[in-house]
């Protein structure tokens, strides 16, 4: 009968087992996402309780928070004031490394830079197609402009009733 028992409990564990690594995977952008918010704000302060209040979403962050102090990334003591309990963290030694690690990681995922655009038309001032260049006509007096930009600034400076004017 004890065997029994021990193989079925056996069989509960590896499903929890299972269930619990498919959670840790699932939650790995999490706790990259919160170690490096520790690394960016030293000491993080995270509310554990507050008197009269419900802690919300800031449960996750908690039980994540100590995961990685449990992995010694993070290293944290509790706090009290009158009403609240909160704890403060700072990274330890191998979390300063592995933050290191990521921050390279995530320059490199990223799009290569782009060269600056300065003194390059915008797009406001390239011409519109379809329409020849000094061809832009201002709708209340005709006048032709190159851009756009142009014929809008025109109408704004001689055309005030166009801005609400009078």
């Amino acid at each position: 009968m004890s065997l029994e028992l021990k193989s079925l409990l056996s069989t509960v564990a590896v499903e929890d087992n299972t269930r619990k690594e498919i959670e840790f995977e699932e939650g790995i952008n999490r706790y990259k996402s919160l170690l490096l918010r520790v690394a960016k704000v030293q000491p993080f302060d995270i509310l554990v309780s507050s008197e009269g209040t419900q802690l919300g979403n800031l449960h996750q962050d908690v039980v994540d928070l100590g995961v990685l102090e449990r992995a010694h990334l993070v290293k944290g003591q509790t706090k009290e004031t009158n009403h609240n309990i909160y704890r403060q963290y700072e990274l330890t030694v191998e979390g300063v490394e592995l933050v290191e690690k990521l921050s390279k990681e995530t320059m490199s995922d990223k799009e290569p830079h782009q060269p600056h655009t300065l003194g390059e038309p915008s797009s406001q001032e390239i011409p519109v197609n379809g329409v020849a260049p000094n061809q832009m006509p201002c709708p209340e007096c005709g006048k032709t402009f190159t851009t756009h930009s142009e014929m809008e600034r025109h109408r704004d400076t001689t055309h005030h009733e166009t801005k609400g004017h009078e």
